[in-house]
């Protein structure tokens, strides 16, 4: 009678599971378009650089090399949960950090591969980068995320 009830309840619950499972995916996809939306429609002539999942757009040429895994960068945060655009802001911060060692959210630090000393740039991700289905402080759960960053210096491996 114990393991009638068991498989009962995993009947009854699985399709729960898998709706809720779909409807994330589908608030994912439905994020990345809002963001693609974004960036060609606002930023149509500028730069954008794509990194498995992070959408950088280069709104000031920086110089000299490149930021790689493993270099130190220090970079002068904004933060907004995006929408259909940058909204509510949530962090202001100066942040010296290793990129590409897993330091900082998934899309902050892909975002951050490549950028360049004295550049600015807007770094855009889906909730599947970010905090997923976790709210943090005014961050709700399943937010996309933007990032302002103005890169004040790199320090190479």
């Amino acid at each position: 009678m114990k393991a009638f009830r068991f498989l009962l309840c995993a009947a009854l619950t699985l399709p729960v599971a898998l709706s809720c499972e779909s409807e994330k995916a589908l608030e994912l996809v439905n994020q990345e378009a809002a963001i693609d939306k974004y960036i060609t429609g606002t930023y149509p002539d500028n730069t954008v650089a794509r990194n498995d999942g992070a959408n950088r757009v280069i709104l000031t040429e920086g110089s000299g090399a490149e930021a790689a895994a493993g270099d130190t960068v220090e970079v002068q945060l904004t933060g907004y949960v995006f929408t259909s655009a940058p909204a509510t802001q949530y962090l202001s911060e100066q942040v010296r950090t290793v990129v590409g060692k897993g330091k900082l959210l998934p899309g902050l630090d892909r975002g951050l591969t490549g950028v360049r000393k004295g550049e600015s740039a807007l770094i855009i991700f889906s909730a599947k980068y970010g905090y997923y289905d976790e709210a943090v402080g005014v961050v709700p759960a399943m937010s996309a995320l933007c990032f302002d960053a103005l890169v004040l210096d790199i320090v190479k491996m």
